[in-house]
């Protein structure tokens, strides 16, 4: 354990000490401080803006480590939009790739270029339980399976071009205003005001013309575009092998034929390698997605590789979304309902998705 290890140990444990504090001092404050979780850490965010909020208050009593704890709240701001992006039911798993690249790299220029002592640690522990885990390569098949996805592969792992060189951190910035200071703007861009005086409740707060909005967990997540992913020597993974690699690993689980996977990765690699989009003419253009499921019923094994990106594309990005929607089938199909027909409750199900 290094000593960067240590010192993010113990402002961890120093915030949650004064979030302690600050419950019993409630009127002191003049707010109540969030509580620490520890099933969900990322709330530690919160109590990192309560502290800096009431800090003059707060320092009355109990010692502040201010400047350690704005380092640690411009980590959990990036990796706190990461989670509410992953959690949200509209997300969809081929995004996650970008998501994950762009937080990697973000939270990469805190440590170069804010010297900030906890990003470079969190960077890499990032890196490790994603990209660079044994699951990475979904991240990477799911994004190949797009047709940015595609042309983001063929453009930096073929030929080895510079898709763009601006900030990682921009992407952080909802309003996309042109990033100058993170220094001295990083309240601007990390969503500042992320819960109402007093109150412990948690949500996302984006900011949008100048002003902080609150939404609920199924809003659109904001879209990263190709432009917004950088080729970066801090990600020397090729995660075109890794997504070649998950595939073989999904057709090996399926117990499809040796010479069958063969072909198949042969015809992956053709996909991604080819200037010339081979599936062109079976793009949704309204959707600017492939048409996998119309794709996955003709003759051969392009059946079984437009089968297996209908089945990674369609899954979701995390449990939350999951829960949701057993949530919302037990409110649809519950005990009274039993006799109900198919129809109705379809109906319902549509109904209970647009609401």
């Amino acid at each position: 354990m290094t000593t960067k290890d240590v010192a993010l140990g113990e402002i961890v444990k120093h915030i949650h000490e004064i979030s302690a504090r600050c419950r019993i001092h409630v009127e002191d404050v003049g707010a109540l401080c969030p509580k620490h979780v520890s099933t969900r850490w990322i709330y530690d965010y919160n109590i990192c803006m309560f502290i800096i909020k009431y800090q003059d208050k707060i320092s009355r009593y109990t010692r502040i480590d201010i400047e350690n704890i704005k380092f640690l709240r411009d980590c959990l701001a990036i990796l706190k939009k990461l989670i509410s992006t992953f959690e949200s039911d509209k997300t969809k798993i081929s995004d996650c790739y970008v998501w994950l690249c762009k937080g990697i790299e973000a939270l990469q220029y805190l440590s170069s270029s804010n010297n900030n002592p906890f990003a470079g640690i969190l960077s890499r522990s990032l890196l490790n339980y994603t990209l660079g885990s044994d699951f990475g390569g979904l991240w990477c098949l799911a994004f190949a399976f797009t047709p940015k996805g595609r042309y983001y592969f063929n453009q930096k792992f073929v030929h080895g071009a510079q898709i763009n060189e601006s900030p990682a951190i921009n992407s952080f910035d909802i309003t996309n205003v042109t990033f100058v200071n993170p220094v001295e703007d990083i309240q601007s861009i990390y969503m500042d005001s992320i819960f109402e005086e007093g109150s412990t409740e948690v949500s996302l707060d984006m900011v949008e013309e100048g002003s902080i909005r609150q939404v609920t967990a199924t809003i659109d997540p904001p879209m990263l575009d190709l432009a917004d992913v950088t080729s970066s020597s801090n990600q020397p993974v090729n995660h075109f092998v890794a997504a070649r690699q998950y595939l073989k690993s999904i057709l090996e689980q399926f117990r499809i034929p040796g010479q069958t996977i063969t072909d198949i990765i042969t015809l992956f690699n053709t996909y991604i390698n080819s200037d010339n989009d081979i599936f062109s003419d079976d793009m949704i253009q309204e959707r600017q997605e492939y048409g996998w499921e119309e794709i996955s019923h003709r003759d051969g094994n392009v059946s079984i590789f437009a089968d297996i990106a209908l089945r990674v594309i369609s899954a979701s990005p995390s449990e939350a979304t999951c829960e949701r929607t057993i949530k919302d089938q037990r409110l649809i199909l519950n005990l009274k309902r039993l006799r109900s027909h198919k129809i109705l409750l379809d109906s319902r199900e549509i109904l209970m998705a647009t609401k």
